[in-house]
């Protein structure tokens, strides 16, 4: 049977364009999902380890905050803080324009020569959002006549970036490479793209990298890797999980965005310069969009630098996610073989997660789930985070409560 949000969104022969709109109001009015109100929490102020929170309710509280990307919670670093306030007296509030006009500055190109040597390539490419950025690198790459190989459970923005091209997809089972071959196999177009998240943003595994780039080599193929939730997070000196396979050099295009471990806002691609070249101009997402304010800049460049010349930042979150899955997984929970600051718990019942979730909010712990439409209902899961600026003694607290709250619903015996 199909969720709710499901059932809304399809749209049947012969019916208004308002009506589905109309019928989600009406279910979500009658008989709500038990994990909706978790979708509708307000930040009273920045994320921290305890966030001020305000529930659906009107309730303000702390939480222990489990459901942020923000992995290495540089947010409110003081010098992140004064390096922003200097560009805000220098360049403003915006840029008012799109890169290649009047939105392009000097912190702009330091940002982009910073990005070219941390992923080991030639140039890179800033992007005003890392969702539009993906829209942006597929749908100029790839046109009607080539043919884009993505994993099946890739993040959606590759799914629509390869959908506005025009190109032909070719899902392939998830992390399954003899499936992605035997397509490649019988693929006679020259033109083909692989694209894989490196870290997959549900479930905190890693894709298998080598075998991508063995399969790219035999079969005259591009491969594009998307990092956002490996970059600063992953791999030596958090390059990403190409570096899990000293295989860096071997991604045609890396991708990243500044809006998980760092934290911020913006994404980026990193290859051969005559890539990023390419997509200067036919990257709709950068050509018709302004560019990123040059606070937001300044305050990405000041945390790649503290994640450089303060390892301990990467040492901590390291250090707290293997504490916090091994406890979990000792309580029995299934993890889903996670190797990322991304911890899940699979659950398998979207009832039984809601109640699960809402335990864990009562008990003063934010954090999210993975339900339809973004994995299967079947598949659906409770989605914690790990911060570096966690204490073990939280993550203690965390553990304890939910392997409580586990056994009470039944997720674990």
């Amino acid at each position: 049977m199909n969720s709710l949000f499901e059932q809304c969104f399809n749209s049947l022969p012969g019916t208004r364009i308002t009506e589905k709109t109309e019928r989600l109001a009406q279910k979500l009015a009658s008989a709500p999902p038990l994990y909706y109100a978790g979708l509708h929490m307000t930040l009273l102020e920045g994320v921290k380890p305890l966030t001020r929170v305000r529930t659906p309710s009107g309730q303000v509280r702390d939480m222990l905050m489990l459901g942020s990307n923000s992995f290495l919670n540089l947010n409110f670093h003081p010098q992140v803080l004064e390096a922003e306030r200097k560009a805000a007296e220098r360049f403003g509030s915006g840029a008012g324009s799109p890169p290649l006009y009047a939105g392009q500055t000097v912190l702009h190109e330091e940002l982009e020569e910073r990005l070219a040597s941390f992923c080991g390539t030639e140039a890179a490419l800033v992007f005003p959002a890392g969702y539009s950025g993906n829209i942006g690198v597929l749908s100029a790459l790839c046109r009607p006549c080539d043919t884009l190989f993505c994993d099946s459970s890739n993040h959606a923005s590759l799914f629509d970036g390869a959908r506005l091209s025009g190109t032909r997809i070719s899902p392939y089972l998830h992390l399954n490479t003899k499936h992605l071959e035997k397509q490649l196999k019988q693929c006679s177009t020259p033109g083909k793209l692989i694209v894989s998240d490196g870290v997959f943003s549900m479930e905190g595994s890693i894709a298998p990298i080598d075998e991508l780039v063995r399969l790219k080599w035999q079969y005259d193929a591009f491969l594009m890797i998307d990092d956002a939730h490996g970059f600063w997070a992953v791999g030596d000196f958090g390059h990403g999980s190409a570096s899990l396979y000293g295989l860096r050099d071997e991604v045609d295009l890396h991708y990243g965005t500044f809006s998980k471990a760092l934290g911020g806002v913006g994404g980026f691609a990193a290859g051969q310069r005559n890539v990023i070249d390419y997509l200067r101009y036919y990257a709709r997402s950068t050509f018709f969009s302004s560019a990123l304010p040059a606070t937001v800049v300044a305050a990405t460049l000041e945390s790649i630098r503290i994640v450089e010349e303060e390892p301990w930042h990467l040492e901590n979150l390291r250090r707290n996610r293997d504490y916090f899955q091994s406890r979990l997984e000792k309580a029995g929970f299934n993890t889903l073989n996670s190797r990322s600051a991304i911890i899940p718990l699979l659950v398998g019942d979207e009832d039984k997660l809601g109640r699960f979730q809402m335990a864990l909010f009562d008990a003063g712990i934010f954090t999210n789930i993975g339900a339809t439409p973004a994995v299967n209902a079947s598949k659906c899961r409770l989605r914690l985070n790990v911060m570096a600026s966690h204490t073990l003694e939280q993550l203690k607290f965390a553990a304890d409560t939910i392997e409580q709250s586990g056994r009470n619903f039944g997720v674990i015996e």
